[in-house]
């Protein structure tokens, strides 16, 4: 498939990146920052442009008023992972080349695999109590924390 159409997927994405602060009642800061970034990413997806959409975007969320597992984020977080992932493909590919289908398939794998993960995340912190925890699970959690911090670190260092 043409290298071209991988350009097209992220203007459909960055514009649906857009669409959810719109939906949510921020316009200012979208038009200003958002649309700009989107479309630098477009045309120069290995520039520092798709930074800038997911930093914005992940900005605009946060300040946005109401539960943090609203549906405006819940589709902005496959939305920003999925024009970070084409952006990285479509960086190293150039616009005029070529792409074989077969190619994509890891990345995709990868993007499902990752989506599957924060949609069971997403679950786990809707079930979680509201209201005021105890402390000692506060102080379990922190250390739970560190412990996947560590397993992280040691996971490194053995490549």
């Amino acid at each position: 498939m043409p290298a071209l159409l991988l350009r097209g997927v992220l203007l459909a994405v960055g514009l649906g990146i857009l669409v959810v602060p719109l939906s949510e009642g921020i316009t200012t800061g979208t038009f200003v920052v958002l649309l700009p970034a989107v479309l630098a990413s477009v045309y120069a997806p290995a520039s520092p442009a798709p930074a800038g959409v997911v930093v914005v975007a992940a900005v605009l969320a946060a300040l946005a008023d109401g539960d943090p597992l609203r549906p405006g984020v819940l589709v902005l977080v496959p939305l920003v992972h999925l024009f970070h992932v084409t952006c990285g493909i479509a960086g190293a590919i150039p616009a005029a080349g070529r792409v074989h289908v077969r190619a994509l398939r890891a990345p995709v794998l990868r993007f499902l695999l990752i989506q599957a993960v924060m949609a069971v995340l997403v679950v786990l912190v809707a079930l979680l109590p509201t209201g005021r925890n105890a402390p000692f699970l506060e102080a379990l959690a922190l250390v739970g924390l560190a412990a996947v911090a560590l397993v992280v670190v040691l996971l490194q260092r053995v490549k």
